[in-house]
Protein backbone atom coordinates (compact mmCIF):
# COMPACT_ATOMS: atom_id res chain seq x y z
CA UNK A 1 0.00 0.00 0.00
CA UNK A 2 2.47 2.09 0.54
CA UNK A 3 4.34 1.70 -2.75
CA UNK A 4 1.14 2.11 -4.43
CA UNK A 5 1.04 5.61 -2.62
CA UNK A 6 3.93 6.42 -3.74
CA UNK A 7 3.16 5.73 -7.20
CA UNK A 8 -0.19 7.95 -7.15
CA UNK A 9 1.92 10.71 -5.42
CA UNK A 10 4.74 10.34 -8.42
CA UNK A 11 1.54 10.52 -11.05
CA UNK A 12 0.21 13.29 -9.62
CA UNK A 13 3.57 15.40 -9.94
CA UNK A 14 4.50 14.33 -13.56
CA UNK A 15 0.93 15.36 -14.28
CA UNK A 16 1.74 18.81 -12.42
CA UNK A 17 4.40 19.49 -14.78
CA UNK A 18 2.57 17.94 -17.53
CA UNK A 19 0.07 21.00 -17.16
CA UNK A 20 2.80 23.80 -16.35
CA UNK A 21 4.88 22.53 -19.50
CA UNK A 22 1.20 22.11 -21.37
CA UNK A 23 0.26 26.23 -19.83
CA UNK A 24 3.29 27.81 -21.25
CA UNK A 25 3.64 26.13 -24.78
CA UNK A 26 1.59 27.01 -28.02
CA UNK A 27 1.62 26.02 -31.55
CA UNK A 28 0.88 27.04 -35.00
CA UNK A 29 1.04 26.36 -38.43
CA UNK A 30 3.83 28.56 -40.35
CA UNK A 31 6.11 28.57 -43.27
CA UNK A 32 8.81 27.42 -43.15
CA UNK A 33 12.15 27.86 -45.70
CA UNK A 34 13.62 25.10 -48.22
CA UNK A 35 17.04 26.24 -48.97
CA UNK A 36 19.55 25.32 -51.84
CA UNK A 37 23.13 26.20 -51.69
CA UNK A 38 24.11 29.40 -53.60
CA UNK A 39 26.57 27.57 -56.30
CA UNK A 40 23.79 24.58 -57.05
CA UNK A 41 21.81 27.52 -57.73
CA UNK A 42 23.68 29.52 -60.37
CA UNK A 43 24.63 25.66 -61.70
CA UNK A 44 20.78 24.98 -62.44
CA UNK A 45 20.25 24.09 -66.32
CA UNK A 46 17.41 27.03 -67.43
CA UNK A 47 16.86 25.76 -70.79
CA UNK A 48 13.41 26.36 -72.11
CA UNK A 49 11.50 23.34 -72.03
CA UNK A 50 8.00 22.23 -73.03
CA UNK A 51 4.77 24.08 -72.04
CA UNK A 52 3.88 23.44 -68.42
CA UNK A 53 0.96 23.41 -66.36
CA UNK A 54 0.67 27.11 -64.24
CA UNK A 55 1.17 25.97 -60.14
CA UNK A 56 0.90 29.38 -59.02
CA UNK A 57 0.09 32.26 -61.49
CA UNK A 58 2.18 35.37 -60.55
CA UNK A 59 3.03 38.37 -61.99
CA UNK A 60 2.08 38.91 -65.99
CA UNK A 61 3.44 41.22 -68.86
CA UNK A 62 2.98 41.40 -72.41
CA UNK A 63 4.83 41.93 -75.08
CA UNK A 64 3.66 42.00 -79.12
CA UNK A 65 1.20 38.71 -79.12
CA UNK A 66 2.40 37.00 -76.59
CA UNK A 67 1.92 36.91 -72.86
CA UNK A 68 4.29 36.12 -70.01
CA UNK A 69 3.34 34.67 -66.77
CA UNK A 70 5.89 33.77 -63.80
CA UNK A 71 4.90 31.29 -62.14
CA UNK A 72 5.71 32.08 -58.44
CA UNK A 73 9.58 31.23 -57.98
CA UNK A 74 9.64 28.90 -60.30
CA UNK A 75 9.89 29.79 -63.91
CA UNK A 76 7.96 31.79 -67.35
CA UNK A 77 5.44 30.46 -68.66
CA UNK A 78 5.53 31.71 -72.21
CA UNK A 79 1.75 32.43 -73.73
CA UNK A 80 1.22 33.20 -77.68
CA UNK A 81 -1.95 35.32 -76.67
CA UNK A 82 -2.71 36.81 -80.60
CA UNK A 83 -6.01 35.32 -79.78
CA UNK A 84 -7.34 35.47 -76.40
CA UNK A 85 -10.04 34.15 -76.54
CA UNK A 86 -7.80 30.71 -77.40
CA UNK A 87 -4.33 31.71 -75.60
CA UNK A 88 -2.04 29.08 -76.73
CA UNK A 89 1.09 27.89 -73.88
CA UNK A 90 4.18 27.49 -75.83
CA UNK A 91 7.02 27.07 -73.71
CA UNK A 92 8.32 27.17 -69.80
CA UNK A 93 11.57 28.81 -68.63
CA UNK A 94 12.82 27.48 -65.52
CA UNK A 95 14.14 30.22 -63.30
CA UNK A 96 14.57 29.30 -60.15
CA UNK A 97 13.45 32.32 -57.83
CA UNK A 98 12.23 34.62 -60.46
CA UNK A 99 9.83 37.05 -59.07
CA UNK A 100 9.24 40.03 -62.33
CA UNK A 101 9.47 39.94 -65.36
CA UNK A 102 9.84 42.67 -68.33
CA UNK A 103 10.91 42.35 -72.38
CA UNK A 104 12.45 45.16 -74.55
CA UNK A 105 13.15 44.10 -78.01
CA UNK A 106 13.29 40.36 -78.10
CA UNK A 107 14.81 40.30 -74.85
CA UNK A 108 13.71 39.07 -71.80
CA UNK A 109 14.86 40.24 -68.27
CA UNK A 110 13.98 38.24 -65.12
CA UNK A 111 15.29 38.52 -61.49
CA UNK A 112 16.79 35.29 -60.64
CA UNK A 113 17.13 35.59 -56.39
CA UNK A 114 19.71 38.01 -56.32
CA UNK A 115 21.37 37.51 -60.32
CA UNK A 116 19.77 39.30 -63.11
CA UNK A 117 19.58 37.21 -66.23
CA UNK A 118 18.86 38.29 -69.86
CA UNK A 119 16.99 35.60 -72.56
CA UNK A 120 17.09 36.49 -76.21
CA UNK A 121 13.49 35.49 -77.14
CA UNK A 122 13.75 36.09 -81.02
CA UNK A 123 12.43 32.25 -81.38
CA UNK A 124 9.91 32.59 -78.47
CA UNK A 125 9.45 28.87 -77.75
CA UNK A 126 13.19 28.46 -77.31
CA UNK A 127 14.96 31.64 -75.23
CA UNK A 128 18.78 31.51 -75.24
CA UNK A 129 20.54 32.90 -72.28
CA UNK A 130 22.18 35.70 -73.22
CA UNK A 131 23.83 37.05 -69.46
CA UNK A 132 23.67 36.41 -66.20
CA UNK A 133 24.46 39.81 -63.85
CA UNK A 134 25.68 38.14 -60.20
CA UNK A 135 25.01 39.99 -57.01
CA UNK A 136 22.75 42.49 -59.29
CA UNK A 137 20.59 43.33 -56.53
CA UNK A 138 19.58 42.72 -52.92
CA UNK A 139 17.36 39.44 -52.73
CA UNK A 140 13.43 39.69 -53.16
CA UNK A 141 11.84 38.21 -49.89
CA UNK A 142 11.34 34.87 -50.22
CA UNK A 143 7.30 35.02 -49.96
CA UNK A 144 7.72 35.56 -53.46
CA UNK A 145 8.75 32.19 -54.02
CA UNK A 146 6.47 28.51 -54.55
CA UNK A 147 4.71 27.37 -51.52
CA UNK A 148 4.33 30.15 -49.64
CA UNK A 149 0.68 30.86 -47.74
CA UNK A 150 0.05 34.32 -47.52
CA UNK A 151 -1.98 33.92 -44.45
CA UNK A 152 0.30 31.91 -42.28
CA UNK A 153 3.74 33.56 -40.53
CA UNK A 154 7.10 33.04 -40.89
CA UNK A 155 9.86 31.06 -39.05
CA UNK A 156 13.28 29.77 -39.28
CA UNK A 157 15.13 32.20 -41.55
CA UNK A 158 18.82 31.90 -41.54
CA UNK A 159 20.98 32.95 -44.54
CA UNK A 160 24.03 30.71 -43.57
CA UNK A 161 21.62 27.81 -45.09
CA UNK A 162 21.80 29.35 -48.54
CA UNK A 163 18.71 30.60 -50.79
CA UNK A 164 15.36 30.38 -50.13
CA UNK A 165 14.09 28.57 -53.09
CA UNK A 166 10.27 27.17 -51.60
CA UNK A 167 8.20 26.75 -48.90
CA UNK A 168 6.45 24.01 -46.85
CA UNK A 169 4.12 24.53 -44.20
CA UNK A 170 4.65 23.09 -40.06
CA UNK A 171 3.37 23.01 -37.09
CA UNK A 172 5.60 25.12 -34.98
CA UNK A 173 5.24 24.62 -30.67
CA UNK A 174 7.30 27.41 -28.75
CA UNK A 175 6.71 29.13 -25.24
CA UNK A 176 3.73 30.93 -25.54
CA UNK A 177 5.44 34.06 -23.65
CA UNK A 178 7.82 33.70 -26.70
CA UNK A 179 4.99 33.31 -29.29
CA UNK A 180 2.38 35.84 -27.56
CA UNK A 181 6.03 38.64 -28.13
CA UNK A 182 6.26 37.24 -31.96
CA UNK A 183 2.55 38.02 -32.67
CA UNK A 184 2.76 41.62 -30.77
CA UNK A 185 5.88 42.25 -33.19
CA UNK A 186 4.61 40.40 -36.53
CA UNK A 187 6.08 36.96 -36.67
CA UNK A 188 6.56 37.10 -40.82
CA UNK A 189 9.58 38.70 -42.29
CA UNK A 190 7.74 38.75 -45.74
CA UNK A 191 7.64 41.82 -48.00
CA UNK A 192 4.48 42.83 -49.97
CA UNK A 193 4.01 41.39 -53.67
CA UNK A 194 4.54 44.39 -56.44
CA UNK A 195 4.12 45.05 -60.10
CA UNK A 196 3.34 47.61 -62.54
CA UNK A 197 1.84 48.40 -65.51
CA UNK A 198 4.07 49.96 -68.53
CA UNK A 199 3.87 52.36 -71.54
CA UNK A 200 1.64 51.87 -74.71
CA UNK A 201 3.06 50.26 -77.17
CA UNK A 202 2.90 52.88 -79.52
CA UNK A 203 6.55 53.75 -80.92
CA UNK A 204 8.15 51.72 -78.17
CA UNK A 205 9.93 48.15 -78.38
CA UNK A 206 8.94 46.95 -74.54
CA UNK A 207 5.95 45.66 -73.03
CA UNK A 208 3.53 46.07 -70.00
CA UNK A 209 3.08 44.46 -66.92
CA UNK A 210 0.92 44.73 -64.05
CA UNK A 211 0.37 46.92 -61.68
CA UNK A 212 2.56 44.92 -58.51
CA UNK A 213 5.91 45.36 -61.02
CA UNK A 214 8.43 46.05 -59.16
CA UNK A 215 10.23 45.29 -63.01
CA UNK A 216 9.84 48.20 -65.04
CA UNK A 217 11.06 49.74 -68.47
CA UNK A 218 10.87 52.70 -69.79
CA UNK A 219 12.83 53.93 -73.09
CA UNK A 220 16.28 51.99 -73.05
CA UNK A 221 16.65 51.26 -68.95
CA UNK A 222 15.26 49.06 -66.69
CA UNK A 223 14.37 50.05 -63.40
CA UNK A 224 14.55 47.44 -60.67
CA UNK A 225 12.93 47.98 -57.55
CA UNK A 226 13.86 46.47 -54.08
CA UNK A 227 12.36 47.51 -50.66
CA UNK A 228 15.27 50.36 -50.43
CA UNK A 229 16.87 50.95 -53.78
CA UNK A 230 16.08 51.54 -57.66
CA UNK A 231 18.66 50.13 -59.59
CA UNK A 232 18.81 51.34 -63.17
CA UNK A 233 20.37 49.23 -65.76
CA UNK A 234 20.96 50.75 -69.07
CA UNK A 235 19.88 48.36 -72.28
CA UNK A 236 21.51 49.77 -75.28
CA UNK A 237 24.89 48.82 -74.45
CA UNK A 238 25.21 44.96 -75.56
CA UNK A 239 23.57 41.63 -74.65
CA UNK A 240 24.53 42.39 -71.10
CA UNK A 241 23.19 45.36 -69.22
CA UNK A 242 24.72 48.09 -67.65
CA UNK A 243 24.17 48.43 -64.19
CA UNK A 244 23.73 52.07 -63.44
CA UNK A 245 22.97 54.06 -60.40
CA UNK A 246 21.67 52.63 -57.23
CA UNK A 247 18.70 55.20 -55.96
CA UNK A 248 18.36 55.11 -51.95
CA UNK A 249 14.59 55.11 -51.24
CA UNK A 250 13.43 55.83 -47.93
CA UNK A 251 10.02 54.30 -47.38
CA UNK A 252 9.82 50.40 -47.53
CA UNK A 253 9.04 50.14 -51.41
CA UNK A 254 6.68 47.29 -53.27
CA UNK A 255 5.91 48.83 -56.57
CA UNK A 256 7.02 50.72 -59.35
CA UNK A 257 4.75 52.58 -62.27
CA UNK A 258 6.54 54.70 -64.79
CA UNK A 259 4.21 57.62 -66.44
CA UNK A 260 5.45 60.73 -68.32
CA UNK A 261 8.72 60.41 -67.81
CA UNK A 262 8.37 59.65 -64.08
CA UNK A 263 8.42 56.71 -61.52
CA UNK A 264 5.44 56.29 -59.01
CA UNK A 265 6.50 54.08 -56.35
CA UNK A 266 3.90 52.17 -54.14
CA UNK A 267 5.28 51.87 -50.61
CA UNK A 268 4.11 50.36 -47.36
CA UNK A 269 3.82 54.32 -45.94
CA UNK A 270 2.84 56.07 -48.97
CA UNK A 271 3.30 57.03 -52.67
CA UNK A 272 6.21 58.46 -54.19
CA UNK A 273 7.74 60.39 -57.48
CA UNK A 274 10.75 59.97 -58.84
CA UNK A 275 11.59 62.03 -62.01
CA UNK A 276 13.68 60.74 -65.30
CA UNK A 277 15.48 63.87 -66.19
CA UNK A 278 18.76 62.00 -65.84
CA UNK A 279 17.46 58.34 -66.46
CA UNK A 280 20.51 56.70 -65.23
CA UNK A 281 19.33 58.12 -61.71
CA UNK A 282 16.12 58.49 -60.73
CA UNK A 283 15.71 61.72 -58.98
CA UNK A 284 12.78 61.94 -55.66
CA UNK A 285 10.16 64.60 -56.61
CA UNK A 286 7.53 64.52 -53.77
CA UNK A 287 5.70 62.11 -51.85
CA UNK A 288 2.11 61.56 -50.14
CA UNK A 289 1.74 59.55 -46.81
CA UNK A 290 -1.01 57.23 -45.82
CA UNK A 291 -1.05 54.67 -42.98
CA UNK A 292 1.29 51.51 -43.27
CA UNK A 293 -0.18 48.95 -45.81
CA UNK A 294 0.12 47.40 -48.88
CA UNK A 295 0.24 49.99 -51.71
CA UNK A 296 -0.07 49.79 -56.00
CA UNK A 297 -0.29 52.61 -57.97
CA UNK A 298 -1.25 52.95 -61.19
CA UNK A 299 -1.67 56.71 -62.72
CA UNK A 300 -3.62 58.42 -65.56
CA UNK A 301 -3.65 62.17 -66.94
CA UNK A 302 -3.27 64.17 -63.21
CA UNK A 303 -4.60 61.35 -61.17
CA UNK A 304 -2.49 58.39 -59.72
CA UNK A 305 -4.90 55.57 -58.37
CA UNK A 306 -3.69 53.77 -55.20
CA UNK A 307 -4.88 50.79 -53.45
CA UNK A 308 -3.85 49.86 -49.98
CA UNK A 309 -4.61 46.87 -47.83
CA UNK A 310 -4.22 45.12 -44.84
CA UNK A 311 -2.76 41.68 -44.59
CA UNK A 312 0.07 39.17 -43.12
CA UNK A 313 2.70 40.79 -45.15
CA UNK A 314 1.34 44.34 -45.16
CA UNK A 315 -0.26 45.09 -41.72
CA UNK A 316 -2.37 48.14 -41.22
CA UNK A 317 -6.02 48.56 -40.86
CA UNK A 318 -7.45 50.19 -43.93
CA UNK A 319 -8.37 48.37 -47.32
CA UNK A 320 -9.07 51.33 -49.58
CA UNK A 321 -9.00 53.06 -53.03
CA UNK A 322 -7.14 56.43 -52.74
CA UNK A 323 -7.52 58.93 -55.86
CA UNK A 324 -4.66 61.42 -55.89
CA UNK A 325 -4.80 64.57 -57.85
CA UNK A 326 -1.19 64.74 -59.35
CA UNK A 327 -1.53 67.68 -61.89
CA UNK A 328 1.75 69.19 -59.73
CA UNK A 329 3.86 66.47 -59.16
CA UNK A 330 5.92 67.95 -56.53
CA UNK A 331 2.31 68.21 -54.76
CA UNK A 332 -0.13 65.52 -54.95
CA UNK A 333 -2.93 65.15 -52.84
CA UNK A 334 -5.89 62.87 -52.06
CA UNK A 335 -9.20 63.88 -53.66
CA UNK A 336 -11.52 60.82 -52.43
CA UNK A 337 -11.10 57.40 -50.29
CA UNK A 338 -13.04 54.40 -50.88
CA UNK A 339 -13.39 51.27 -48.31
CA UNK A 340 -12.83 47.87 -49.91
CA UNK A 341 -12.50 44.71 -48.95
CA UNK A 342 -8.71 43.64 -49.67
CA UNK A 343 -7.60 45.40 -52.48
CA UNK A 344 -4.56 44.17 -54.65
CA UNK A 345 -3.46 45.33 -58.43
CA UNK A 346 -5.79 47.72 -60.34
CA UNK A 347 -5.52 49.13 -63.92
CA UNK A 348 -7.46 52.05 -65.99
CA UNK A 349 -7.85 52.58 -69.33
CA UNK A 350 -10.44 56.36 -70.17
CA UNK A 351 -12.74 56.06 -67.72
CA UNK A 352 -12.76 52.19 -66.65
CA UNK A 353 -11.36 51.66 -63.41
CA UNK A 354 -10.45 47.45 -62.93
CA UNK A 355 -9.27 46.76 -59.15
CA UNK A 356 -8.54 43.36 -57.67
CA UNK A 357 -10.21 43.48 -54.42
CA UNK A 358 -8.82 40.06 -53.10
CA UNK A 359 -11.28 37.60 -52.41
CA UNK A 360 -13.84 39.93 -53.12
CA UNK A 361 -13.15 38.93 -56.69
CA UNK A 362 -12.73 41.88 -59.64
CA UNK A 363 -14.48 45.13 -59.34
CA UNK A 364 -15.36 47.62 -62.56
CA UNK A 365 -16.13 51.04 -62.03
CA UNK A 366 -16.78 53.82 -63.84
CA UNK A 367 -14.31 56.91 -62.77
CA UNK A 368 -15.28 60.00 -64.88
CA UNK A 369 -16.33 61.43 -61.50
CA UNK A 370 -13.62 61.46 -59.03
CA UNK A 371 -15.77 61.52 -55.58
CA UNK A 372 -18.63 58.86 -56.87
CA UNK A 373 -16.59 56.16 -57.89
CA UNK A 374 -18.17 53.46 -55.71
CA UNK A 375 -21.80 54.92 -56.99
CA UNK A 376 -20.80 53.89 -60.51
CA UNK A 377 -19.89 50.17 -60.18
CA UNK A 378 -20.05 48.50 -63.62
CA UNK A 379 -19.37 44.79 -63.26
CA UNK A 380 -18.82 42.68 -59.87
CA UNK A 381 -17.36 39.52 -60.92
CA UNK A 382 -17.58 37.48 -57.27
CA UNK A 383 -15.88 34.16 -56.22
CA UNK A 384 -12.55 34.32 -58.04
CA UNK A 385 -9.27 35.03 -55.30
CA UNK A 386 -8.28 38.48 -57.89
CA UNK A 387 -4.57 39.52 -57.62
CA UNK A 388 -3.47 42.01 -60.64
CA UNK A 389 -4.72 42.84 -64.27
CA UNK A 390 -3.02 44.37 -67.60
CA UNK A 391 -5.97 46.43 -69.50
CA UNK A 392 -4.63 46.88 -73.20
CA UNK A 393 -6.39 47.41 -76.49
CA UNK A 394 -10.03 46.53 -74.67
CA UNK A 395 -8.37 42.97 -73.50
CA UNK A 396 -8.32 42.95 -69.61
CA UNK A 397 -5.84 40.10 -68.13
CA UNK A 398 -6.24 39.45 -64.59
CA UNK A 399 -4.67 36.78 -62.61
CA UNK A 400 -5.69 35.21 -59.70
CA UNK A 401 -5.48 32.32 -57.12
CA UNK A 402 -7.59 30.06 -59.89
CA UNK A 403 -5.78 30.85 -62.98
CA UNK A 404 -5.50 33.57 -65.54
CA UNK A 405 -8.57 35.32 -66.60
CA UNK A 406 -8.89 37.14 -70.01
CA UNK A 407 -11.86 39.66 -70.72
CA UNK A 408 -13.15 41.89 -73.67
CA UNK A 409 -14.43 45.05 -72.34
CA UNK A 410 -14.30 47.31 -75.57
CA UNK A 411 -18.01 47.65 -74.14
CA UNK A 412 -17.39 48.42 -70.99
CA UNK A 413 -21.36 47.81 -69.74
CA UNK A 414 -21.18 44.40 -71.52
CA UNK A 415 -17.54 42.81 -70.42
CA UNK A 416 -17.69 39.17 -71.92
CA UNK A 417 -15.66 36.53 -70.61
CA UNK A 418 -12.86 35.31 -73.78
CA UNK A 419 -10.65 32.56 -71.91
CA UNK A 420 -9.29 31.22 -68.54
CA UNK A 421 -6.17 29.21 -67.95
CA UNK A 422 -6.58 27.08 -64.66
CA UNK A 423 -3.68 26.94 -62.38
CA UNK A 424 -2.82 22.92 -61.29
Amino acid sequence: MKNFGLLLISVALLAGLNSCHDKYTESYQANVPLYMALDDWRALDISAGSPRQIMEAGKIYIYDDFLFIVDRGLGIHIVNNANPAAPQNIAFLPVLGCVDVAVRNNALYVDSYIDLLSFNISNPTSPVLSCRIPDAFDANSGTFMHGYKDNLPVVGIDDNNGIIVGWTQEEISVDSRAYQNMQNNSIESGVATGWANGVSFNNVSSGIGGSMAQFTITDSYLYVLRPASITAFNLDANLCPEQGSVTPVSWEAETIFPYNSHLFLGTTSGMMIYNLNNPSAPEFVSAISHLTACDPVVVQGDRAYVTIRTGNTCTGILNQLLVIDISNYASPFTVAEYNLTNPHGLGIDGNTLFICDGSAGLKVYNAENDIAIDENMISHYENINTFDVIPYNDVLIMSAKEGIYQYDYSDPQNIAQLSFMAVN
